[in-house]
């Protein structure tokens, strides 16, 4: 349904008659908790202009109208289909009808891979940093209970585990944002007839009809006949065991959290101490650990086998992960083992405006001033800006213009954009997931006073934070040298 969109005040008047057929009374109990303990946070609501989104962002807007002034709403755009443009600028008229704020992302292109979790991922990663930086607290999802069946229909081919069985969760933590799915207990099939009914136009997505993705067809062949074969409710019954699935998977992460405190001890898992529990807690104790141990790197089921096998009857564990990783068992004890690569050492080296300082492992960085313009200040505060590249940075007064470069130190800390505090850079690099055979070879950048000002591939100190107010502002960047 592409209609034209109801002027500013019919909009906000269908709204509420929106949220008088669909109370929150109606929405997930998991997601109205927390919803309802907004005070004055700053939240977000992702839209794609799609009648679930369109749905969702209707019914926060008529929830919750003293959080407007603080309502932004994110869509992005893939530029994957011909009209994706027209779905741009279908969000851009919902927010401007509503007056709420608003970003649009757009897809880099670079990403080589376009399969539905690959652009999610892309989608998500926008999101969560431009949240981050605006200290927005949650992003809500238009998630509905088809979406739920769906799920789980997609990833019992696949394997999965109770924890990707009870996706997508009613909340769910990322970083330091939340994402609350509210209406994951509503049919698709109700949200499209009463958006119809109110004559509240959406966008249609032509490439949901394709045959070409898993997911498609499940939803438009395995789901269909499932729905009309069983002879009750399927999508409550499937929304149910969701919610009893992630139950009894909150319980085992718990046990397992706890478990965890007395069995790893300086990175190293003690493999009698866990061979008490059940398989499943043992399991989940390995994956918590690798998961901080390591970068951007999943086990598979078969090394996940292994490991088992090796806490059940010890012996020893020579387990391959990465070309610079390996699991290793000896007596005992697992642990991870990185490879450091062949890095030169070197010491302090100073960079000037305008120059570009070469790195012993084959990268440069590039030190600039510039002028701070409108359109390069929109750019930066919407968050348009790949932190494992290039910052933007506030230049303070009375401080040299000269900069430096040097390795990482035991103890280095420092208090990226958006972060509470203080803490250590090895620290942030575990949470950013930064590969152990890497770090020591990314340089931390400092002003003439010492302070760290950045580190490729984390947000810039919030001590440089650009507000707008600034005339010039410092532009590194960080690239490999050609070769």
């Amino acid at each position: 349904m592409t209609e034209e969109l109801p002027s500013g005040p019919k909009l906000d008047a269908l709204s509420s008659k929106l949220l008088a057929i669909f109370p929150s009374e109606c929405w997930h109990e998991k997601a109205r908790h927390g919803l309802n303990h907004l005070d004055q946070q700053r939240i977000a609501v992702a839209c794609s202009g799609g009648a679930d989104s369109t749905f969702a962002l209707l019914l926060v807007y008529a929830a919750f109208p003293h959080l407007r002034q603080k309502m932004h709403i994110l869509h992005f755009n893939h530029r994957l289909r011909t009209d994706s443009e027209g779905d741009e600028t279908f969000v851009k008229e919902l927010a401007q009808g509503l007056k709420l704020d608003h970003s649009i992302f757009r897809s880099s292109g670079l990403e080589s891979k376009k399969d539905e979790g690959t652009l999610r991922e892309e989608r998500l990663k926008a999101f969560i940093e431009f949240c981050e930086k605006r200290r927005i607290a949650l992003v809500i999802q238009g998630h509905n209970q088809d979406d739920v069946a769906e799920t789980i229909l997609w990833r019992f081919s696949r394997g999965s585990s109770p924890q990707g069985l009870c996706s997508p969760r009613p909340v769910h933590e990322h970083g330091n944002v939340l994402l609350v799915r509210p209406f994951i207990t509503i049919k698709r099939e109700d949200i499209r007839s009463i958006l119809a009914r109110l004559k509240i136009p959406w966008r249609e997505d032509q490439s949901n009809q394709s045959t070409l993705h898993l997911r498609n067809r499940i939803r438009m062949n395995g789901l269909r006949l499932l729905k009309q074969d069983v002879d009750r409710d399927l999508l409550s019954g499937m929304s149910r065991s969701r919610d009893l699935l992630e139950e009894q998977e909150d319980a085992i992460d718990e046990w397992a959290r706890r478990v965890q405190q007395d069995c790893i001890k300086s990175g190293k898992v003690n493999a009698y101490e866990l061979r008490n529990t059940p398989v499943a807690v043992r399991r989940r104790v390995i994956y918590r650990w690798f998961s901080i141990q390591s970068y951007n790197t999943k086990l598979s089921s078969s090394q996940m086998k292994e490991i088992l096998k090796f806490i059940e009857l010890t012996g020893k564990l020579d387990l391959p992960i990465s070309p610079h990783q390996k699991i290793r068992g000896l007596n005992g004890f697992i642990f991870l083992e990185c490879e450091k690569p062949n890095t030169p050492d070197w010491s302090v080296c100073s960079i000037h405006p305008n120059g570009k300082l070469f790195l012993p492992c084959g990268n440069f960085i590039r030190f600039n001033l510039l002028k701070l313009e409108s359109t390069l200040l929109k750019r930066i505060l919407s968050g348009h800006v790949d932190p494992s590249k290039e910052a933007f940075l506030r230049q303070k007064v009375n401080v040299s213009q000269k900069l430096f470069a040097r390795k990482r130190h035991p103890g280095d800390s420092y208090r990226p954009i958006g972060a509470p505090g203080n803490k250590k850079v090895k620290n942030w690099m575990i949470d950013r997931k930064i590969d152990p055979a890497l770090r020591n070879s990314i340089p931390l950048i400092l002003n003439s006073v010492g302070e760290i000002i950045w580190i490729p591939g984390l947000p810039p100190a919030e001590s440089h934070r650009i507000d707008g107010g600034e005339k010039m502002v410092i532009h590194l960047t960080y690239a490999r040298t050609a070769t």
